[in-house]
């Protein structure tokens, strides 16, 4: 029984974010006492005051739901449409398996998981004959000498007291390329096999040339656990996760492979509420520990594991291949279809959606990246610590607790994870002093910092889009801004950052080379430097002429806009002058955006003005519940589901109420960066907001349910009628009864003759 009552209270449960200090009620059993012990009676021994049904259960009032109110379109730029219409309703993720996105890769292949065999490691040993050919070849890198070294190390007995010196063989092998050195390890593996052991390492690690390479051969300590023997050191694979972030699934991933978050790369961020399938990759860790790192967390299958010599970095991908239902249809099919045609010819306006500008009204992020590029910390991080309406109830009381007190180290430890900006920023004002919000900051990953500057780049870039289209239409003028090459695509302003970074890291790490030869000539350099890297950028567009517009080159669906930035061209037009007027309304301006703090100085990026979804198809289907699943994932293929399959589980159908909804399923591709909600927008014609879509939905649903109300209460009233009818019959047949009965019993043949 023990064990039993051990098992029931030890079972692993999912922890709160937030530091509740109210113990559970099975910890509390002091007898006697009326608000403890576990259960009995009302005032008895160690029963609860407060109760349900005579259980020692603490009675909670259930919650209202309130719906939170969201950021509108017209509050972040977005007005204006590309054709004309009135469009027609439906729910956007009424359920998150109506959303499915699947990454499509550089070759323009849809990634798709359907292949879950985890990859062993397979070394093919050399033969004998191999093993004396690979001897010879190396005979000048494995002398006489070095073997002898060798055998004499294989023959000793293990002193762990022994210097490296006495323990260890190297072997230079700076001259030799990698399938090389893997010879050598083979070799020796060949011939000492479980007596010695061998890696790469390189000469930073032995106080030598940081340009060398040797091979290291020592006894072994127990289990060889950092030999590496697959393909190639990096692991791609597909993640197919459900109702998850894309980043939830990295950070749980780096936590049990003890990696860091920045360690688990992959190409671009999907969304949550949805079905989504894309590439990870990471460096040397096992197929099979990988997969185990995901053991525990729901919704997410790994598989299609392949072996790459590079790693995958952000934004290397061709786009996204999206597959989405539209619940609860309004509209006649005809001006359905001519909205869906209108779409798939003329496209949309390439807006940020409304996801890029975060979920709060009071506090929208681009107020935040307006605070941090103007360098007022306190500002930026109030901010972000701002108590808020209709927010989650843990993390309200935690702000308005820090609010009242700016008590950091009390308000980070009401906390139990440390995922949220929240949390991280708390950190560091308690670390640094309630005062120093500069340095507080910088507990803050740098990439979740960048989002809300990213974000105000996107709120000016959204806005000068909508006056570009009102002012000037859908046709081409003087000084619009078009890629050099029409190939170029789009590339989120993040994925833009990111790589400058590693260029700005690349040219300080080569600068401090160049410094240990010559100052002055280091410093001429890195001048080049800088002019190239900016004059390349800038030269990446160019701005059309009469010429250009006239020679039929060149149509609206080539023109760009620019993410404002200090590196960036921008139009040769008027357009130009409105970049200038909307910094200015927040005291910014491209030179300013030359941040004296490296994290927050944005060069820019270029977007495209509108773009036109690709191999677009769509069907229109009757469903039976609100639950019905109307999409399978490739996931779900692979396994050989079918939507009857899912339907079954609910019990099937409800008999006389088949097909009572209408939904729409379209299947479309978009170019990386570019928003799906945003061509859902072109197609309605209405807000896409999560709040609009909860109250269209709701509305739908009380309208079914009054339909279904009026049904049953007609069938009702028919079935009413319909006894009542009968039973009228049923009198009259009484009255006549004799009659009826005479007439219908013959008479025998005696009553005949008589």
């Amino acid at each position: 029984m023990g064990k039993e009552m051990n098992k029931r209270f030890n079972k692993p449960q999912r922890r709160p974010f937030h530091n509740n200090d109210r113990k559970p009620y099975h910890n509390n059993r002091h007898g006697g006492r009326r608000d403890g012990g576990h259960g009995g009676r009302r005032g008895g021994r160690g029963g609860y005051s407060d109760r349900r049904d005579g259980v020692g259960f603490v009675k909670r009032e259930k919650q209202p739901f309130v719906t939170r109110e969201s950021l509108k379109e017209d509050q972040v730029g977005i007005t204006e449409y590309v054709s004309e219409g009135e469009g027609f309703s439906g729910v956007l993720k009424s359920r998150f398996s109506d959303f499915h996105v699947n990454e499509i890769d550089l070759n323009g292949k849809v990634l798709e998981l359907n292949n879950l065999e985890i990859p062993e490691a397979k070394e093919e040993p050399l033969s004998p004959e191999e093993a004396e050919a690979a001897k010879e070849s190396l005979k000048e890198v494995l002398t006489d000498e070095v073997w002898n070294q060798i055998k004499e190390l294989a023959e000793s007995k293990y002193d762990p007291n022994a210097t490296a010196e006495e323990s260890h063989v190297y072997v230079d092998v700076t001259e030799l390329d990698k399938d090389k050195r893997t010879d050598v390890h083979k070799i020796i593996k060949k011939f000492y096999e479980g007596k010695l052991v061998s890696s790469t390492v390189g000469g930073d690690q032995l106080d030598k040339g940081d340009d060398q390479k040797f091979i290291r051969v020592m006894k072994p300590k127990g289990r060889d656990r950092n030999r590496w023997n697959f393909p190639e050191e990096y692991v791609h694979f597909l993640v197919h996760k459900e109702n998850l972030d894309t980043s939830e699934v990295a950070v749980a991933m780096a936590n049990n492979l003890n990696l860091r978050p920045s360690q688990v790369n992959y190409c671009g961020t999907k969304d949550k509420r949805a079905k989504t399938t894309q590439k990870f990759c990471i460096k040397k860790r096992t197929p099979r520990q990988i997969v185990g790192s995901i053991k525990f967390l729901n919704g997410v299958k790994i598989g299609n594991f392949e072996f790459c010599k590079e790693v995958l970095k952000l934004g290397q991908l061709k786009g996204n291949r999206f597959r989405i239902a539209l619940r609860h249809l309004t509209g006649e099919k005809e001006a359905i279809e001519k909205s869906l045609q209108n779409v798939k010819e003329n496209g949309f306006i390439n807006y940020f959606g409304l996801q890029r500008f975060g979920n709060s009204v009071e506090v929208p992020t681009y107020d935040v990246g307006v605070a941090l590029l103007q360098a007022d910390y306190k500002l930026a991080c109030e901010l972000i610590l701002k108590p808020r309406e209709h927010d989650i109830p843990f993390l309200k009381n935690i702000r308005e607790t820090w609010w009242k007190e700016r008590n950091s180290q009390a308000a980070a430890d009401m906390f139990r994870t440390d995922r949220f900006i929240e949390k991280k920023l708390l950190d560091g004002l308690a670390q640094y002093g309630e005062t120093d919000y500069a340095t507080a900051l910088r507990k803050i990953p740098r990439n979740m910092l960048l989002l809300y500057p990213h974000a105000f780049q996107s709120l000016v870039f959204n806005q000068l889009a909508s006056r570009r289209i009102k002012e000037f239409g859908l046709k081409l003028i003087p000084g619009d801004l078009v890629y050099r090459n029409k190939d170029d695509l789009d590339e989120d302003i993040e994925i833009t950052e990111v790589l400058l970074a590693e260029e700005e890291a690349e040219e300080e790490e080569k600068t401090s080379e160049d410094q240990k030869e010559e100052t002055t000539e280091t410093n001429q350099t890195e001048t080049d430097n800088s002019n190239n890297t900016e004059s390349i950028f800038k030269r990446k567009v160019k701005p059309l002429t009469e010429e250009d517009i006239n020679s039929g080159n060149y149509n609206i669906y080539d023109v760009v806009l620019p993410l404002p930035g200090h590196d960036i061209t921008y139009p040769n037009n008027e357009i130009a002058t409105w970049y200038e007027e909307t910094l200015a309304k927040y005291n910014l301006s491209s030179e300013k955006l030359k941040h004296n703090v490296k994290t927050f100085s944005m060069a820019g990026a270029y977007r495209k003005l509108l773009i036109k979804p690709s191999e677009m198809s769509w069907e229109f289907c009757s469903y039976t519940t609100p639950e019905d699943t109307l999409i399978l994932s490739d996931f779900e293929k692979f396994k050989g589901k079918t939507l009857d399959d899912l339907k079954g589980k609910r019990g099937g159908q409800t008999e006389g109420n088949e097909n009572k909804y209408q939904a729409l399923i379209l299947d479309f591709c978009l170019p990386t960066a570019a928003y799906a909600t945003m061509m859902l927008r072109e197609l309605l014609k209405c807000d896409t907001s999560a709040a609009h879509q909860t109250a269209m939905e709701t509305a739908a649903m009380k309208e079914s349910n009054a339909t279904n109300e009026e049904a049953t209460k007609a069938e009702k009233r028919s079935i009413e009628e319909s006894n009542n009818e009968e039973k009228d019959e049923q009198a009259d047949n009484g009255n006549d009864e004799d009659d009826v009965s005479a007439a219908k019993i013959p008479k025998t043949n005696d009553e005949q003759e008589s």
